[in-house]
Parts: C-alpha cells; sequence; structure tokens
C-alpha cells in the first residue's frame, strides 16, 4: 500500500496545519468546508455518499493518530511499554489505513466523471445550478484537490515526513489539538451529508438534476438526469406533479397517483404492497412458493373446485399479476373507473389541506372529515375490484375448466354478464355474482343501461336479468371539479354534456404513462370510443416533463429541444402527442362532410421575445398546435424560376401534381409573412416582434425539394409575398388571452359550404373560405399528401442529437393493393421536421425559426368528422369552462 507524501504535496499544493491534517488523511479542507456547508445540497447523491465514506475513514484514522499520541506519552512515562507499529509512521492518504485501498479507484473515477459533468454545466448549464455556476467551479477545483491527493501517493513510509513519534512533546500537543478539531470537522460534515440523505429520502425532488445534454457523460453514474428548465414557464408553474391544478375555486379532481392514495395515512405505494421475495424459513421445504422465487407454486385439482370458484368470485381477492394487467390496461370502463377515483381522491386530498391551513391540522372538522371520506374512497375501489374481477373470470374460468380458448378478446369483456360461465357447467353461486354487478348505486346519472346477466348453478342455466341493476356508459370528455365554495366531495355525472355527434376522438390526458418515440404503445386513452381505438401517444422521457402543472393540462415542448451554443444540434427529446395511423385521422382533412378540431390552450410568456420565444438561441417563429409538414420531391424534379436559380421560399406556388408534398400547420406565429400582408420574410426578432406580430393561424405548406418547405404563395404569379392562410391578429381578438388563462378554440371546416370558422370561447371569430385558406379548389383541404423517398424521417443520418430522437418518430405507412405508401403522422405540440438537422430544422432553409414547439398547455383535445355550429362549439365551451376557467395560471 502506498503512504501519502506530505512534504512533497505541501511544497506544491500549499496549506495550513489544520489542512495538512485533513490531507494526510485524503481530505483536502476545501472538501470538508463543502460537506460542513450549504453547497452540500448541489452534489449528487452518489458522489455526496463517496465523500462521505472518505471523511468516516478519514476520522477513524485521525483517531487512531490520537490513540499513538496517547501510546506515546504512555510509553514515554513509562506506564505503558512501547508498541511498535509495522513501519515508520507518517502522514498518509486515507487509502493506506489498513486494507481501504478496495474501491477507492471506483469512487475517484465517480468523482472524476462529475467534475467533467458540472465542468461541462457550467458551459450548457444545469437547470438549477443557473445562478450558481461560481460556486460549482469551486466545488469542481476542490474535488479536483481530492483527486491531487490520491496522486501524490509515494512509495512505503519512509520517503514521509514523521507524524508525531519525533516532535517534542510540546508539538504532540498541539498535533493533538488539530486531530482532535479536525475529528470534531468530520463529525459535523458526516451530521451534514446524512441530514441532506434523510431530507433527499422524504422528497426526492431535492435530488440534483443534471440536463439531459450531459446524459453521455453521466451514464452509468446513478446521477439523477432530468429535463432542462424551461424559460417560458415561470418558476411557480412547476407543481403538483401528476396532481391536479391549482384553482382559483375549488378543488379539482385530477390525480392517477391517487389510485393508491390512503385518506387516513396519506399513501400506499403499490410496489410495497405487492409479493415480496422474502420467504418464510418454515415454508421452504414446500416449495409452494411462487414460481418466481425458485418454488413450485400450489396446484390447483379438481377437489379445490369449489373453494377455487368461491375465491373467484371474491372481490377483495384481486389477481394483479403482469398476464392479467394487459387485459386490465386494455379496458376502457376500468380505465375510466380508475380515472375517476385516482380524480376524486385527490380532490379529497387537496381539500383536507385546505381544510388544515383553515381549522388546523388536529381540529375536529379536519379529522371528521377524513373519517367522512374513507367510505368514498372504499366505494371508488370496490367498483374498481368489481371491474377487475369480471375481467378475471372471463380469463380465468377458460382457462381452467374449458379448453383454454378465450371467451372474449382484450378489451372486449362485457359489463355484468356472466351468462357465458353457462357451458362450463361451472355452478357459482347467484349471490357471489350479484356481488359483482354494477347497479345504479355505483353510478350518477343513466345512460344507454347495461343490464347484468347472469348464470344459474344448474346444469343448463338460463340468463336471468335484473332490470334495475343497470350501468350508464362514460360520459365523454368531462373532468371533475368541485363548484366554488363548496367543502363537499364533487361526483362525476356521466351524463354526456359535450357535443359527442360524429365525435371520434377525444383526449383528456389523465393518465400518466408516456413512451419513447420508437415505441408502438398508445396509452392516451381516446374516450370517445369503448375500446382503445384512437388512443393516442404522449412521447417524453419523463412524465415529469409534461405534467408541470397537473393532469388535464399536458406542457407540450415539441419534437426537439435545440442546444443553446448549436441551435441546428438537438440536445433531448422534447413532449409531443402522436396522433394514431388510422383512417380517422387519415382523412381528417379529405372527408367531404368536413371536420372540426376542438381544444383548450394557454400559452405562457407568448408575447415574450426570449422567455416565449428564444430569440437568440434556438429562436422559433412558430408555436404549432398542430402539424403534419414536410420537406421532399419527386425525382428528377426541382424548384428553378426563370433565371435559373432555386425559386425563393416566399414564392412557392401553390403545385396541385404528385410532385412536391403538402402539409398543413396550426398554432401561434409571429412570423411576418403570416401576421403581416405582402411583406417577405425576415429573421430579425425585431422584425417579428410578438408585442405587435402575432396571430393564430392555420396555413398548408409545400417542400420545394429534399431540404425545405415554405407557405404557399397564393398570388397565381408569384409577384407578391402573400399566402394560402388564415390568420388572426391575437391583440386584436379574444385569443390574445391566451397569455394569462386557457382559452377555448374550435375549427370548423365545412366543405359544403365552403367555410373555415375558427371559434374563441363559445363565439365566432372570423371565418374565411377554404379555397382562400388552404389553396384546394375541390372543398377539402386533402392535407397532408404522400410523402417522397427523400422526405424527412428521423434516424440516425438526419438528426444530429441523441438516440431516443434518432428512433422518432417515424412516418405512417398504409398499404394501397401492392403499394406501401408512407405520409408525414399528425404531430401535436410542434412540427414534425424540427429535428432536421442537416437542412435548418423546422421546414429546412433559412427562414422560419429553428425550432416550432408550442411550449404550451393543452386540454381536452377533440376531433370530429363534421363541422361544428355556432351553438355545437358554445355546448363544448360551457361544458368545460368550469374546468378550465377555474384554473390557478
Amino acid at each position: 500500500m502506498a503512504d501519502f507524501n506530505l512534504d512533497t504535496f505541501s511544497t506544491i499544493t500549499g496549506g495550513d496545519a489544520l489542512g495538512a491534517v485533513g490531507a494526510s488523511f485524503g481530505i483536502p479542507p476545501c472538501l470538508m468546508d463543502l460537506a460542513k456547508g450549504v453547497l452540500a445540497s448541489l452534489i449528487p447523491t452518489p458522489v455526496l455518499a463517496a465523500i462521505q465514506l472518505q471523511i468516516e475513514k478519514a476520522r477513524a484514522a485521525a483517531r487512531a493518530a490520537i490513540k499513538k499520541i496517547f501510546k506515546w506519552l504512555a510509553s514515554k512515562t513509562g506506564i505503558l511499554e512501547y508498541d511498535t507499529e509495522s513501519g515508520t509512521l507518517q502522514f498518509k492518504s486515507i487509502s493506506s489505513l489498513g486494507s481501504i485501498d478496495a474501491g477507492i479507484i471506483g469512487v475517484i473515477g465517480q468523482i472524476g466523471v462529475f467534475i467533467e459533468a458540472i465542468t461541462t454545466a457550467t458551459q450548457e448549464a444545469v437547470s438549477i445550478y443557473n445562478n450558481i455556476k461560481g460556486q460549482i467551479e469551486d466545488i469542481a477545483d476542490c474535488i479536483q484537490k481530492f483527486k491531487d491527493i490520491q496522486e501524490f501517493q509515494a512509495g512505503p513510509g519512509i520517503g514521509g515526513s514523521p507524524i508525531l513519534y519525533n516532535a517534542e512533546q510540546e508539538a504532540v500537543t498541539s498535533k493533538y489539538e488539530q486531530l482532535n478539531t479536525f475529528i470534531n470537522d468530520c463529525n459535523d460534515a458526516i451530521n451534514n451529508i446524512n441530514s441532506i440523505f434523510v431530507a433527499r429520502q422524504n422528497d426526492p425532488s431535492l435530488e440534483p438534476e443534471f440536463n439531459e445534454e450531459l446524459a453521455d457523460i453521466l451514464e452509468g453514474t446513478g446521477f439523477k438526469v432530468g429535463p432542462a428548465s424551461d424559460p417560458g414557464l415561470q418558476d411557480d408553474t412547476f407543481r403538483l406533479v401528476f396532481g391536479p391544478p391549482k384553482t382559483t375555486n375549488g378543488q379539482y379532481l385530477l390525480s392517477i397517483d391517487g389510485l393508491y392514495y390512503d385518506a387516513q395515512s396519506g399513501g400506499l405505494d403499490p410496489v410495497l404492497i405487492s409479493v415480496s421475495g422474502d420467504i418464510d424459513p418454515g415454508d421452504v421445504w414446500k416449495y409452494e412458493f411462487d414460481p418466481n422465487l425458485g418454488g413450485k407454486g400450489q396446484a390447483i385439482s379438481l377437489k379445490s373446485i369449489n373453494k377455487f370458484v368461491d375465491n373467484l368470485f371474491d372481490p377483495d381477492l384481486i389477481d394483479d399479476s403482469a398476464s392479467l394487467q394487459d387485459y386490465y390496461d386494455a379496458d376502457h370502463f376500468l380505465q375510466v373507473l380508475n380515472q375517476q377515483k385516482a380524480k376524486h381522491t385527490s380532490d379529497l386530498k387537496n381539500q383536507i389541506a385546505s381544510l388544515e391551513v383553515e381549522f388546523g391540522e388536529n381540529s375536529s372538522v379536519v379529522q371528521n372529515f377524513k373519517q367522512s371520506i374513507v367510505s368514498q374512497i372504499s366505494a371508488h375501489d370496490q367498483k374498481i375490484k368489481k371491474r377487475k374481477k369480471q375481467i378475471e373470470i372471463a380469463v380465468k374460468v377458460p382457462s381452467t375448466y374449458g379448453d383454454g380458448t378465450l371467451a372474449f378478446e382484450k378489451g372486449k369483456i362485457p359489463i355484468n354478464d356472466f351468462s357465458f360461465l353457462e357451458e362450463y357447467k361451472l355452478g357459482v353461486d347467484l349471490q357471489l355474482q350479484k356481488s359483482l354487478v354494477f347497479d345504479q348505486a355505483d353510478v350518477v346519472g343513466i345512460v344507454l343501461p347495461i343490464k347484468p346477466k347472469f348464470v344459474k348453478a344448474t346444469e343448463k342455466p338460463e340468463s336471468i336479468s335484473f332490470k334495475h341493476l343497470t350501468v350508464p356508459k362514460v360520459g365523454k370528455g368531462q373532468i371533475i371539479y368541485s363548484a366554488s365554495g363548496t367543502k363537499e366531495p364533487s361526483i362525476l355525472s356521466l351524463t354526456d354534456e359535450i357535443e359527442t355527434k360524429n365525435l371520434f376522438a377525444i383526449y383528456n390526458f389523465l393518465e400518466t404513462k408516456t413512451v419513447l418515440p420508437s415505441s408502438t404503445e398508445f396509452f392516451v386513452t381516446n374516450c370517445a370510443t369503448e375500446d382503445t381505438y384512437n388512443n393516442a401517444q404522449l412521447v417524453t422521457t419523463n412524465a415529469s416533463k409534461v405534467f408541470v402543472s397537473g393532469l388535464g393540462i399536458p406542457y407540450l415542448k415539441g419534437i426537439t429541444e435545440n442546444k443553446s451554443s448549436t441551435p441546428s444540434q438537438v440536445s433531448a427529446l422534447g413532449s409531443f402527442l402522436k396522433l394514431p395511423n388510422t383512417k380517422e385521422f387519415r382523412d381528417l382533412t379529405y372527408s367531404p362532410s368536413g371536420f372540426s378540431i376542438d381544444f383548450w390552450t394557454h400559452i405562457p410568456n407568448i408575447t415574450d421575445a426570449d422567455a416565449g420565444w428564444l430569440s437568440g438561441t434556438t429562436s422559433s417563429l412558430t408555436k404549432v398546435i398542430l402539424g403534419c409538414e414536410n420537406i421532399g420531391s419527386k425525382s428528377n424534379v426541382n424548384q428553378i424560376d426563370s433565371v435559373g436559380d432555386l425559386k425563393d421560399l416566399d414564392y412557392l406556388a401553390n403545385e396541385k401534381g404528385d410532385s412536391y408534398v403538402r402539409g398543413m400547420l396550426m398554432g401561434f406565429t409571429r412570423d411576418r409573412r403570416i401576421t403581416q400582408n405582402d411583406i417577405g420574410f425576415s429573421n430579425d426578432n425585431a422584425l417579428n416582434d410578438p408585442v405587435s406580430s402575432l396571430s393564430f393561424f392555420i396555413a398548408p405548406t409545400i417542400s420545394r425539394d429534399l431540404s425545405s418547405a415554405s407557405w404557399i404563395n397564393s398570388d397565381s404569379c408569384q409577384n407578391t409575398t402573400n399566402y394560402f392562410k388564415m390568420s388572426v391578429d391575437l391583440h386584436s381578438s379574444q385569443i390574445g388571452n391566451v397569455s394569462s388563462q386557457f382559452i377555448h378554440m374550435n375549427v370548423s371546416v365545412d366543405p359544403e359550404k365552403d367555410l373555415v370558422s375558427l371559434y374563441c370561447d363559445g363565439s365566432l371569430v372570423t371565418t374565411s373560405s377554404i379555397e382562400s385558406v388552404f389553396g384546394s379548389e375541390y372543398g377539402i383541404a386533402g392535407l397532408p399528401t404522400i410523402v417522397k423517398q427523400n422526405s424527412f424521417e428521423y434516424s440516425s443520418t438526419t438528426v444530429v442529437g441523441p438516440d431516443t430522437v434518432k428512433n422518432g418518430p417515424l412516418l405512417n405507412s398504409v398499404v394501397a393493393g401492392q403499394v406501401e405508401l408512407k405520409y408525414t403522422p399528425w404531430i401535436v405540440g410542434g412540427g414534425y421536421t424540427d429535428g432536421n438537422s442537416y437542412y435548418g430544422n423546422f421546414l429546412g432553409g433559412d427562414r422560419s425559426g429553428i425550432i416550432s414547439g408550442l411550449r404550451g398547455f393543452l386540454g381536452s383535445l377533440k376531433f370530429y368528422s363534421k363541422p361544428l355550429d355556432t351553438t355545437e362549439v358554445l355546448k363544448n365551451y360551457n361544458a368545460q369552462k368550469g374546468f378550465f376557467k377555474n384554473i390557478q395560471i
């Protein structure tokens, strides 16, 4: 083992006497001060734990040194016989104390990674360190000194200076005082680190997060990598992740994590109540424990049929195994029950918090309220258990008592129907069946009743029904909230209050399941159906990036987040919604019956060029709500103007053939080509100032070639810079309220009337002809068109950025005859081409900004296969304004 050569180290690095004591045990004084101070809270747990370990070892070494002082004194006075130590004693590093070399290389390596990360962070910026870069540099410098100490380890002990035994007695006294002070410092540092660990255990959000740009550097370290802070959001916007938004009146019931909430103890983690890996020693010899733990499980024979059947119909014995979880996830009715319970539970939880502020935590009002809500939470649990048990029976009975052929497909298991048990000759007590059905006491409102069907315990049972036992269908678009001033828990009415005719998709964003772009899973529930058809994808690396202000109102940044230092390069995956590849969405703008898009939105800082539009870095001119734009052109086709130059992107003609790719964009823009008339592009932020030039717009796009696309020039001769579009100035309409509150918007396209109508908060804002908006002469928009072989698609060869973005989102495909056709998917929250790193990102070229992420909130997104009229739009607005207009911004 190597000794620490203090003479050499001190000569090169300097240091005071007490500092030399710490350094002699491998701990520089700056690291000790760091561990004792407030800056320790900025160090990731793995590094902080490593530092604590070194301090503990240094403290032990210092204590051993004090012991040696007393041994020396005792030997000098003759009280004890002098006991020599092995070798000459010197100042030593902690790695030379005993046999504690093991693991030090790994610790140093991890600290080295931390140094690299925070050094990079001072350049690229860690989200929580923006205002403390100088302190970060001090941390890096200090930890570097720790590494230097390790490098100054010498060979055998004879190379160093003696610690105690060659010193005079007065020097020994001074050295003892230094060691004792050092031990006290160690105690303070260890206690401070322990308090930080306890705080992080109680509140995991206290763990420092590094920007995703550092993910490659930090891979395998255990450091927490989180989303970058968004300058478009105020600090107080980050709140209640996965819970309800803050309200101006009442409480919202919007928490999917409330599914496991216990009103009295404050919450149950489902992981903690699952089957553990511990086996009772007395049961080991039986091998009846879970096969996953090495046992044989418990066999079920014909002799145990009656007992098994009774248990199978017991609603308190729920099978949450992975094999059944797929059936639970696919069941639309169960998912809605989960969401209702979760929302209701969260509301009750927040009401308790409100009452505790008003009356006190231990007041009779609070305690009685807690007791009164137990039964309400239990009622939700019972409904969920009933539905799970119905599903479990439909899955297990055929495999146990039949030939294994399932009676129903996933997502198709009927409600309140046990008649299928007839063919299995299964004698089930009627009361057991009745205990699992939903009756009118379980819900509010009766809509399209579902009659329960039972099986009698006879050989040829008849299905019987009870008319008073009914279950209504789930209401579409309902979001629970409490009325103003009430302390009573709210109940969701299952009657439909929004317009539902020709509604084929509605997304209320009450689920927290997110996926990466490469996923084929679609978890965002479409409440317009009773199955998973037309479910959507909420794509991001972490749900916390989306639900920054609560469920129901996801914050969408777009497909990519780009580096501020190199704007064309992608730094991380953003957050967006990908709509499904189904006939309804492929034909959305092609249908002669028209379509309607209905949603709520709030865009903070939309009039701030820096915070809202990232001027000067990854500058944005457009915030896309819905888009399907792309680049590309047919082979042997080019865009050359009359003088032989490549056609200017401001003058792309309305080509109707199949040579180019057409798409559509809808959202907000400060691009003066859209906000003003007869004016060309400019990349000057001052000439695209959102304070004076800002519009909501709908416009088609067309590609020029494989590198770029742009707006479609509406001048038949392309002599002016006017474009096909609908554009409404935010400063002259109620749409401008989008910066301070949620607004309801509806875009309805009616081919029969050749009319595009725009509504805001239930009122008609403006109308235009379909031709003037989309450049179509046939009454339909017909977007997007099929892409070309050289169109943009996310891949390792088209994107400069992390692999998560290179893997998607991919183009959609559809097989027509023997030919596979591809087209751009509908993206909600940003444009598709933002990741086009090699050709200018969004839309390509040099004049549309770098990115087009919405960087705003969206709620209750609805799609209709018909245009809505004024009455229907107002109906939607009135049905949901109580929720969205009550959100505290």
